[in-house]
């Protein structure tokens, strides 16, 4: 599994008005097989670090390696996840993956109908091979997209709100299957969130995000044991904690934005 290693990273967008700085001198490190949330609020440049890290954004100063070697030089072998799944809908279930496995060197793997029968079962949808997107639910498609990235072995999972749009309790469901799934084999994970509960539920670590230009206002190790449970005293418990320091994070911002 990969490790990260993020040293003042800095990230700044040319724009009609000027340049824009997104992320201000942010520096952080991630495990291998750990699960870290970045919380912040919209716009605060949580997707700006993940692209990043992924290698499809160039850093304006500062380094960012996965495996001690600079994302410039080279890819690392990673999954992404996006808000909305990005199937194609002509497609079958079966055929997405298969897309996903041949894309990089445009030939089936020897071991391709065993990778995406495991995969499947690991989120779930085995028997949903030969459906196509209009005949499985929402919730079912961010599965296929989660078994997308994980068809082709990653050692690293982006995930960038990927249950953002869903309802509570198809979201609720999708952590669960997620964190089933990542216990099995402890991928290293960055998950993008502005969901409090969430980021509560899902991680190890809690980086909190301010507004941009972005600096880490904190950062949380969450030590509750899993399976952890919504609503349940100690689960509450950490949530107020992160509220405190996400609200103290942005007060402190706005204070010094006007003053």
């Amino acid at each position: 599994m990969s490790n990260i290693e993020i040293k003042n990273l800095v990230k700044t967008f040319d724009t009609a008005t000027g340049p824009l700085k997104v992320v201000d001198d942010i520096s952080f490190s991630v495990g291998e097989g750990e699960f870290v949330c970045l919380l912040g609020p919209s716009g605060s440049g949580k997707s700006v670090t993940l692209n990043c890290i992924a290698g499809l954004l160039e850093a304006t100063h500062g380094d960012v390696k996965v495996d001690g070697v600079p994302v410039a030089d080279k890819k690392p072998h990673y999954g992404y996840i996006f808000q909305q799944p990005r199937l194609m809908p002509w497609r079958t279930v079966e055929e997405n993956l298969q897309f996903a496995l041949r894309a990089e060197t445009g030939h089936a793997p020897p071991d391709e109908k065993k990778r995406i029968a495991d995969v499947l079962d690991l989120v779930n949808l085995s028997g949903y091979e030969k459906f196509y997107m209009h005949q499985i639910s929402g919730g079912m498609q961010n599965r296929v997209g989660i078994a997308r990235a994980y068809v082709r072995n990653p050692d690293l999972l982006l995930m960038d709100e990927p249950f953002g749009a869903l309802d509570e309790m198809t979201a609720r469901k999708l952590r669960s299957e997620l964190i089933s799934a990542w216990e099995r084999d402890k991928r290293t994970v960055v998950f993008v969130t502005h969901d409090i509960v969430e980021a509560c539920y899902l991680a190890d670590r809690i980086l909190v995000y301010t507004p941009k230009p972005t600096r880490i206002a904190a950062v949380i190790d969450i030590k509750l044991p899993r399976p952890r449970v919504y609503g349940s005293e100690e689960m509450h418990k950490v949530e107020s904690e992160v509220l405190a320091v996400f609200e103290r994070s942005i007060s402190q911002f706005s204070e010094e934005a006007t003053a």
